[in-house]
């Protein structure tokens, strides 16, 4: 969890710095917090884990009431992940698993899992910084439509740097988090406009001192790109120098 780089886009140049091809598997640019919009850091925080600057990893209310609805057969309810725990499943998923098998295994809903994932919650809160758990969990995790980090997910959907991400903007890729294929904004614009809202009515609620730009914020239309802005992979785009860079690629 600690030193495995994640997976990160890699540019084939020529000798005067032209871009030949882009080669990647997960389109991912890390960058570190300062980088990130302070708007950004908030939102994810107010939905995914309004206590996380409290907690040590795992909020066990909400743990065990997970627990207790898988318990009675309720697959229905939801535990309370935290950003700790959601970055072990995540990384598990997106960095460990090597295979189908493995990848399903990183999901399952099964105590087992849940209890590895809260001991490796626990081990990493007490191993690194807030702000570096926030920073890591940001450049992992998806955010559809081939966007993997906060960086690639604002440059996909609204052609711009984390850095300049604003309310609405940062409300809406918060949201997606929950289900990128289901609130998907290019398929399902009006479930994404609902939740982006969502994730705005929680932060009127956490900062009361920000409420009149947040609801204007929710006045606001999604503001996507027209279509994703997603880079082509590999040789395809290489055009008459393809062949150099398939001798690169091998």
């Amino acid at each position: 969890l600690k030193t495995r780089d994640l997976a990160q886009r890699t540019q084939i140049l020529d000798a005067k710095g032209g871009l030949i091809a882009t080669l990647y598997d997960e389109n991912r640019i890390t960058v570190p917090l300062s980088q990130i919009s302070r708007v950004m850091v908030k939102a994810i925080v107010a939905i995914e884990d309004k206590r996380f600057t409290e907690h040590n990893g795992v909020d066990w209310k909400g743990t065990l009431t997970g627990l207790a609805g898988y318990a009675s057969g309720d697959a229905g309810t939801r535990g309370g992940s935290t950003l700790e725990q959601q970055y072990v499943k995540n990384y598990q998923l997106l960095v460990v698993a090597q295979n189908d098998a493995e990848k399903r295994a990183a999901i399952a809903q099964t105590p087992a899992r849940k209890l590895r994932e809260i001991r490796m919650a626990l081990t990493l809160d007490k191993t690194l910084t807030k702000p570096e758990i926030l920073t890591r969990y940001l450049n992992l995790v998806s955010f559809g439509n081939g966007a993997f980090g906060i960086q690639d997910a604002a440059q996909t959907y609204f052609g711009i740097d984390a850095i300049d991400l604003n309310w609405q903007q940062s409300a809406l890729l918060a949201g997606l988090v929950q289900s990128t294929s289901t609130l998907n904004p290019y398929t399902n614009p009006d479930g994404a406009l609902a939740r982006r809202n969502l994730v705005l009515d929680t932060m009127i609620e956490q900062l009361p001192d920000k409420a009149d730009e947040l609801r204007a914020a929710k006045q606001e239309p999604l503001g996507i790109l027209p279509r994703p802005n997603e880079l082509p992979r590999g040789c395809i785009a290489a055009g008459d120098r393809a062949f150099f860079c398939d001798y690169v690629q091998e």
